[in-house]
């Protein structure tokens, strides 16, 4: 499946100097929208949206998350994951997407956080938001990261003599989990350009230019754990980001 458009968009607080010096707490993003527009709307289809929690206080903070529900379809799910979390692809039960473990953050330290939505195929609009707390502070709220999504489906254009377009077909990953390669499968008539592994804290760990061929995607020597992979094709837009997760002896 192809994603034709994501816009991002921050919305800054009316006082941002302020908010950073009161709060032990700054959150980038605080607040986003975001409108998606698809060629078609499978069930499998994600949106996943990064955030990045830095301690501005000069103690350690034992930080916690709570996802918070806001009117959405029925139908979707908002789920937040955050570095310590081994899932794979971001299957995370009902306690812990309300009830995460903590994580140690020293001060300037910086976490990031990655909410997954999930709309199963249904349009719409919706909101989540992601309360952050110190375990040593019950009932405290530190900071918040709001988030709204807008999905709809972009029309279908029928085929003409001139122009004859691709049924399009989920972008997907295999072998998952994968031990030492990997590849990717994109719609037909779809070319890759490059092919970017990353972390979950954000960081870049691999690229890789053009088609793997059958030789795949090197991942070897890359430490066991969950990594996100961004396809973009020949034109340099981005495709979709997916979940990989890597284990030295599979599954």
């Amino acid at each position: 499946m192809k994603t034709f458009l994501a816009l991002l968009f921050p919305l800054l607080p009316c006082c941002p100097l302020a908010a950073q010096q009161g709060s032990p707490l700054r959150v980038e993003p605080a607040e986003i929208s975001k409108q998606i527009v698809v060629d078609n709307l499978d069930e499998g289809f994600e949106d996943v949206t990064s955030v990045v929690v830095t301690n501005n206080s000069g103690r350690t903070i034992q930080l916690m998350r709570e996802t918070v529900s806001r009117p959405r379809p029925r139908a979707w799910t908002y789920r937040a994951l955050d570095r310590v979390s081994r899932a794979t692809p971001y299957v995370v039960s009902e306690a812990e997407q309300h009830n995460g473990r903590h994580i140690s953050l020293g001060p300037g330290q910086s976490a990031t956080f990655y909410v997954v939505m999930r709309p199963d195929g249904v349009t719409g609009s919706g909101s989540t938001e992601i309360r952050f707390t110190d375990l040593t502070l019950p009932g405290t709220v530190l900071a918040t990261a709001s988030i709204t999504t807008t999905v709809t489906q972009q029309a279908q254009t029928p085929p003409t003599a001139i122009e004859t377009r691709p049924t399009p077909t989920t972008v997907r990953l295999y072998p998952n989990p994968a031990v030492d390669k990997f590849f990717v499968e994109a719609p037909r008539g779809v070319r890759i350009g490059r092919v970017e592994v990353t972390n979950t804290l954000g960081r870049q760990i691999r690229s890789f230019t053009g088609e793997a061929g059958s030789e795949g995607y090197d991942i070897e020597h890359l430490p066991d754990g969950l990594y996100l992979i961004s396809i973009f094709d020949d034109g340099g837009k981005k495709l979709k980001t997916l979940r990989l997760l890597h284990r030295q002896f599979g599954a």
